[in-house]
This record gives structure tokens, C-alpha cells and sequence, in this order.
């Protein structure tokens, strides 16, 4: 087997350059999203398919502990995706392309956010999703390629990554997630809430 380095090259060349055009103003506001959610108790809830659900799921496990474990008021932040046997009960009797907005009509409250991943921007759970949280009043952050998709119409802040390559996408998208780990745990920094760790 034989290994395409040119290739495998030319993906590491395009996330280094469109880590490089980020909206900074965009990522910003994302942080201060989420900063307002530790301040009001709001829950962010996070979603994607595919390796964007793997994206969803790091995001709250890194708001949650590591950014929580710094702030004397933690942001509470939930994925849709773990909630795969709920998730699928929905699925089977609804259809797919409901599934998560069915969740998110049973769990949010008004105080919460919604935090969408899709590198096309066209899935339909999660599009249908975003309108349902639009139309009730909650924000909704996106996190895109660089053709925003359907959930642009539906965004109160949106990321763009400037590719259209999905492996590059995700990499930028998780390099926003732990740009916010690092924005957010250097405000307010207070220690661990576990005063004795584990040896």
C-alpha cells in the first residue's frame, strides 16, 4: 500500500491556512455566548453528524470539566448526540431528520443555547433543529464551512471555516473548540473545584 504524502500535505497546508482566516470577531462572540450561559445557568446543547457529533461531544466534555473546573460558575453544556438511545426511539417513530429538534422541544429551557457543527450546513436533523430553537428565541451558534449552508439562515453567530474540504473542517472546528477552552479558563481562573485530587 502505497501513501498519497502529497495529498495528506496538501490537507495539513489548508487547516493551517484557514485556522489563519477565522472570523476573530466571530470567535469573539461564540466566547462571550457561552460566557453569558455561566452567568444566567443556561445549558448549551450541542449537536452534529458524523465526526461533527465526536466534535459536539468534546465541546461539552471541555466546557463542563476543564472550563468548569476554573470558573466559579460553570457553564453547563449537554450533546444531543449522548443521548443515543433517546435519540434513536425518535428516530425510529418520527424519522431521523426530527430526531434532535424532538429532544431539544422536551429539554430546553429559555435560558439555553444551542451550538450546531456541520461542515455542509445542509443536514437536516440538525437544520431543523436550529429553526425550531430560532423560532422559540434561543440563540443559535453554528459552526460551518465556508458555504454556511442552510443553517446560516438560522445562526445568531456563525463560524466559518474557508474550505470545503470535510477532514480540514473538522480540524479547524475542533481548533475552535479548544481556542474557547482557552479563552474562557482565563477569565475568572479560581483553581480546581476538587480542593483534594486524587494522588
Amino acid at each position: 500500500m502505497s501513501l498519497d504524502l502529497n495529498l495528506a500535505q496538501e490537507s495539513l497546508d489548508e487547516t493551517v491556512r484557514a485556522i489563519g482566516a477565522l472570523d476573530q470577531a466571530a470567535l469573539v462572540q461564540l466566547g462571550e455566548l457561552l460566557a453569558h450561559l455561566g452567568e444566567t445557568g443556561g445549558i448549551l446543547w450541542t449537536m452534529g453528524n458524523g465526526g461533527s457529533s465526536s466534535t459536539a461531544s468534546h465541546m461539552t466534555c471541555d466546557v463542563g470539566k476543564g472550563i468548569g473546573a476554573s470558573r466559579p460558575n460553570p457553564i453547563r453544556a449537554l450533546s444531543i448526540n449522548e443521548q443515543s438511545i433517546t435519540q434513536s426511539a425518535w428516530a425510529n417513530d418520527f424519522g431521523y431528520e426530527d430526531a434532535m429538534r424532538n429532544q431539544l422541544e422536551q429539554l430546553v429551557r429559555d435560558d439555553d443555547a444551542i451550538l450546531c457543527i456541520s461542515g455542509s450546513g445542509n443536514s437536516p436533523n440538525v437544520v431543523n433543529a436550529a429553526r425550531f430553537a430560532r423560532d422559540r428565541g434561543l440563540p443559535v451558534a453554528i459552526l460551518v464551512g465556508r458555504n454556511g449552508g442552510a443553517l446560516s439562515e438560522h445562526a445568531t453567530v456563525e463560524v466559518r471555516v474557508d474550505s470545503t474540504d470535510m477532514q480540514v473542517l473538522e480540524n479547524v472546528h475542533l481548533v475552535i473548540v479548544h481556542w474557547l477552552y482557552k479563552a474562557l479558563t482565563h477569565e475568572g481562573r479560581t483553581g480546581p473545584i476538587n480542593p483534594h485530587p486524587r494522588p
